[in-house]
């Protein structure tokens, strides 16, 4: 503004415009957050075999994933906050495919409990299951919990 138009303002002032202009332009957080089950509908849609509600996954685990599953959470920062949970798996292709997402307010044992039950309940029976994790505790108490006959490791 001070270059182009030889206006003085605050930095402030320039961050709430910015801010205005991409709500404008992309929707505020609540907008979008109440298309979330619009955009797992679509993703039903287009993509056979996704789901989006992993209490009811009817098409079992991909055969092309290798048993080796990584797991992990990651917390969000912004005006919602919460931690978010991912499961993932090597395909034949060596590539990381995305298995399983949820959210939570908190990553505890319970939390931890209540995805990886979810996702527990998406697998049909793999032979020699493996799952990697970082040290979170809660990771490693809930999966022994869990699966009672998988290996577990730490990366």
């Amino acid at each position: 503004m001070k270059t182009m138009y030889d206006i003085q303002i605050l930095y402030s002032k320039a961050h709430q415009a910015l801010q205005y202009v991409l709500s404008l332009t992309y929707g505020t957080h609540e907008e979008t957050f109440k298309l979330l089950p619009s955009f797992g509908y679509v993703l039903e849609q287009k993509n056979h075999g996704t789901i989006t509600d992993l209490q009811r996954n009817e098409y079992g685990y991909r055969r092309c994933m290798h048993p080796v599953i990584a797991v992990g959470g990651t917390h969000l920062k912004g005006r919602f906050g919460g931690t978010m949970f991912v499961v993932t798996a090597q395909e034949g292709n060596e590539q990381m495919y995305p298995i399983a997402f949820g959210y939570s307010d908190l990553e505890n044992n319970l939390s931890w409990e209540w995805f990886l039950d979810c996702f527990k309940g998406s697998l049909s029976h793999i032979d020699d299951m493996v799952f990697i994790s970082d040290r979170h505790a809660s990771i490693k108490d809930v999966i022994s919990k869990v699966f009672l006959d998988v290996t577990h490791t730490i990366c």
